[in-house]
């Protein structure tokens, strides 16, 4: 006979003693996306130019609209992309980020109504 208490004690201090996911974060996304990724593009309302024909994060958010999509393309990023290594952390906030961007996201139905991208820090 196996006994139950011992095994529900022994998951419930599993479970409480794992370390809890934490959120992506949006505004370490923007300053992430504005080292790595503003040269070539617009990352923020406020950014006026950027290299000719690469899309927009705006544009980015309405195109790939798929969180893993998203950020399986960031792990491996395209050729003209400087050769950056980012973190998975890194990666989730600026996936985070961008997809503030689309107003159709999923991620904004979880998100209060006030959150919106965040405006880039001056001096």
């Amino acid at each position: 006979m196996i006994r139950i208490r011992p095994l529900f004690a022994s998951l419930a201090m599993l479970f409480a003693c794992a370390p809890l996911a934490q959120a992506a974060d949006a505004e370490n996304g923007l300053r992430v996306s504005q080292r790595w990724c503003a040269s070539c593009h617009i990352v923020s309302p406020d950014q006026k130019s950027a290299s000719a024909d690469v899309p927009s994060f705006q544009e980015i958010s309405l195109r790939r609209t798929d969180t893993k999509a998203l950020s399986n393309f960031l792990t491996d990023p395209h050729p003209r992309m400087p050769g950056m290594e980012l973190s998975r952390d890194e990666i989730a906030d600026i996936v985070r980020y961008i997809q503030l961007f689309n107003p159709n996201s999923v991620i904004d139905r979880q998100l209060d109504k006030d959150d919106k991208p965040p405006e880039p820090r001056r001096g």
